[in-house]
């Protein structure tokens, strides 16, 4: 009973995690001036040197879903059939960078690699952060496909096509770079949700045939 109470108490952990995100650069977009969110970029609503009230706002829903996603992957290993562990490892390094992304906000602009040293590093752990949140789906998709084979091809759906628009934005495929980053963003948070709720369910459907 233990183990299906941490299952269910992370799962929802890591749901709330990743949405309060999406409403902290909702909301940070909103508060800061003259921001444009179709063309710039989440990480410039807390760059440095930008208003303090978003700022923090955005830096505190990092940490916090940061810390739900490591739970998250101790719920993704002992809640889902199969044997992979590689799914729910990358999902625990997803949330200890996104947590450390939050050390090295980008300046201005964020100008990208090259021009400081804290913006050589945000590039460098908040791309690792992005890449890791967006290939867990897939990965788990990997593990349950002979299990759960309609939540495998979910994941696939839904992590591929966050997958893809990582690529192409950062390949330089930029029209609308804000809400490219937004969109994949959410598709992959989606997943998340998802994920947690698949979990909650075989937790609830375990105890019920009891």
């Amino acid at each position: 009973m233990e183990r299906s109470t941490g299952i269910v108490v992370t799962a929802i952990a890591g749901m709330l995690g990743v949405t309060f995100y999406v409403v902290a650069w909702a909301v940070a977009g909103v508060l800061t001036p003259d921001y444009d969110p179709l063309r710039q970029a989440i990480s410039e609503t807390f760059a440095l040197g930008a208003p303090i009230v978003p700022a923090t706002l955005v830096r505190v829903s990092l940490v916090v879903s940061g810390v739900a996603l490591v739970a998250f992957a101790w719920a993704l290993d002992r809640g889902l059939p199969g044997t992979g562990r590689a799914g729910p490892a990358v999902c625990a390094i997803s949330g200890v960078l996104t947590v450390f992304v939050v050390a090295f906000p980008c300046t201005a602009g964020c100008p990208g690699v090259g021009a400081s040293f804290t913006d050589t590093m945000h590039v460098i752990v908040a791309g690792g952060g992005y890449l890791t949140l967006l290939v867990t789906p897939v990965l788990i998709a990997l593990r349950v496909r002979e299990h759960l084979p309609v939540f495998a091809r979910w994941s696939l759906v839904l992590g591929g096509l966050a997958l893809l628009g990582f690529v192409v934005r950062n390949l330089g495929f930029e029209v609308l770079p804000g809400l490219q980053q937004r969109i994949f963003n959410t598709i992959a948070d989606a997943w998340y949700v998802v994920a947690g709720a698949v979990l909650i369910l075989r937790v609830r459907r375990h105890e019920g045939g009891r």
